[in-house]
């Protein structure tokens, strides 16, 4: 069945069952991602995907059941399942169900289309890039693996009330993991780029494994600490629940009540943008089919928002930002392109307002490293020590301790070197390099 037989299925059971308002949700995803290691092809997967979501709403009581086939016999069990499930799933007063009503204005894409890949394309371009791995420098070794894979994702929406909507993005990656050998000390470097993979290299990751090389560990003290992008990225993705209107209400956060408040230094602003210009996989309707738009969280150190779906903006009293996720257990937040906004300093010129200090450029096991609700984290990190503004030599096995809302209170420094990391999905976070006046470093005593 396609999507359009399905509603009208949905409609008619919908009408003999009584049922109050109905939503169909079809979302339908094609991965294909291979990965070389040294010169061998060692892992190779393809899969096709299709869920169907049925909700619907009787006597003010609101149920829903997912699928895996788009087929008569499976749509009336969906229905019955979900009209089963209306009858036991409890009832939320002051967020009453609903869905959306035609008429809504939404957003158009801004930007370029995403790049698909082939099976042969894949591993052709994995060939490729491992050959000119190893051909890039004598030192780089046996573990050097790269992978790479495409991903085409689309969503189909459609309800009682006469709203259609759909959105698809495609976009594919290639990322490598390179391993240098030089007089028994062994070092890597990682490097990860979305699009166009025919016409991407990762070269880089050769750099960076070679500028380990002769690492040393720098005396424990305080020091101003500047993050690379990369590292930056993993903070907020440690971190942005914090920005949740739910975890406000849960206490899980302390940035409740406290919109138009200064929590973070004047050079700071924090953007979440479904609609970031080029990024393939933008998004125009969240999972509650509310209309997105670009926000600043943060503004200038000024907190302007949180973000919210449709059921916390509700119990808050607010607007929803646009920012539902439908999931297994029922509708949640998330951000999409959510990234500290860049200046015009270039890195050198923010090392040279730090004059000395530590370039942190890899962080290990920031999850488990750091609380989302206290702040505080502490990460087995390696980098560049900055001498007289400039890096110096590369350094290793030191820890950087802090709080993540006193560091945001203490940065001194945006960089323009904006980057992202690699999702292939809506929802990634990213940053430049961002310096801090003073963190802890636990390293050689």
């Amino acid at each position: 069945m396609d999507q359009k037989e399905i509603a009208e299925l949905v409609r008619q059971m919908s009408a003999e069952l009584g049922i109050t308002d109905w939503e169909i949700t079809c979302t339908a995803s094609a991965s294909v991602s291979a990965g070389m290691m040294n010169d061998e092809l060692v892992d190779f997967s393809s899969s096709r995907d299709c869920d169907l979501t049925v909700r619907v709403i009787m006597d003010g009581r609101e149920g829903s059941a997912t699928g895996e086939r788009l087929d008569e016999q499976t749509v009336r069990r969906l229905v019955s399942l979900a009209l089963e499930n209306s009858v036991v799933r409890p009832s939320e007063p002051e967020c009453p169900p609903y869905v959306m009503e035609a008429g809504k204005t939404y957003p158009e894409k801004r930007g370029r289309e995403g790049h698909s890949a082939s099976v042969s394309q894949i591993i052709a371009c994995l060939e490729r890039t491992q050959k000119a791995l190893f051909a890039s420098d004598h030192r780089v070794a046996e573990g050097t693996g790269s992978d790479a894979a495409c991903v085409e994702c689309s969503t189909f929406v459609e309800n009682s009330r006469g709203l259609s909507l759909s959105q698809s993005w495609k976009s594919s990656y290639i990322d490598s993991s390179v391993v240098v050998k030089s007089d028994g000390e062994v070092r890597s470097g990682y490097v990860a780029v979305e699009g166009d993979i025919a016409h991407s290299d990762t070269l880089r990751a050769v750099d960076r494994a070679i500028s380990r090389l002769g690492a040393g560990t720098p005396a424990s003290g305080r020091y101003p600490v500047a993050f690379s992008p990369e590292c930056m990225t993993q903070v907020l993705s440690a971190f942005w629940p914090a920005f949740s209107g739910k975890s406000a209400a849960l206490s899980l956060s302390p940035y409740g009540g406290r919109t138009g408040e200064q929590i973070a230094s004047q050079v700071l602003t924090l953007i979440d943008d479904p609609l970031y210009p080029d990024y393939p996989a933008q998004a125009v309707f969240d999972g509650d089919c509310m209309p997105v738009y670009t926000k600043a969280v943060i503004e200038d150190g000024v907190l302007r928002t949180l973000l919210y779906n449709r059921q916390w903006a509700m119990k808050a009293g607010c607007e929803s930002t646009g920012n539902g996720i439908t999931t297994s257990s029922g509708s949640s937040i998330c951000p999409y392109s959510f990234y500290i906004k860049p200046s015009d300093l270039s890195l050198d010129g923010l090392l040279g307002m730090m004059n000395s200090g530590i370039y942190v450029t890899g962080m290990k096991g920031f999850h488990a490293g750091a609380n989302s609700v206290s702040g505080d984290f502490s990460i087995e990190s390696s980098g560049f020590l900055v001498e007289n503004g400039r890096l110096g030599a590369p350094a290793d096995g030191f820890t950087v301790a802090g709080n993540f809302y006193d560091m945001l209170r203490n940065v001194s420094a945006v960089a323009d070197d904006l980057d992202f990391q690699v999702t292939l999905s809506p929802f990634r976070t990213g940053s430049p390099s961002v310096l801090v006046s003073m963190l802890s470093i636990a390293g050689k005593q």
